[in-house]
């Protein structure tokens, strides 16, 4: 997309947010992404829960590696830090 319509990614990713909130707003199908098929609007039950379990590993995956990679260093060097004792609760 970046490419064919010249805008930088940031662009493109804020087009497609906003895309998305007023296909929400009309009560579209869902918009997924494949690299087989692309942009998509879709309604099959099955291919919407195979879409959202690739996307909600994607994210847990993303946010184990925040806690491992920086939330966990955080914390060993200062363990009794105000935000560290807010992140544990």
């Amino acid at each position: 997309m970046v490419r064919s319509s010249e805008l930088s990614p940031s662009q493109v990713r804020l087009g497609l947010a906003c895309l998305l909130d007023i296909i929400t707003e009309r009560g579209w199908p869902p918009l997924i992404w494949s690299r087989a098929n692309g942009y998509k609007f879709c309604s099959d039950p099955a291919e919407l829960q195979a879409y959202e379990v690739v996307i909600i590993r994607e994210k847990l995956t993303e946010i184990r590696r925040f806690i491992t990679g920086t939330v966990a260093p955080r914390a060993v060097l200062r363990p009794k830090g105000r935000w560290i004792r807010h992140l544990n609760t």
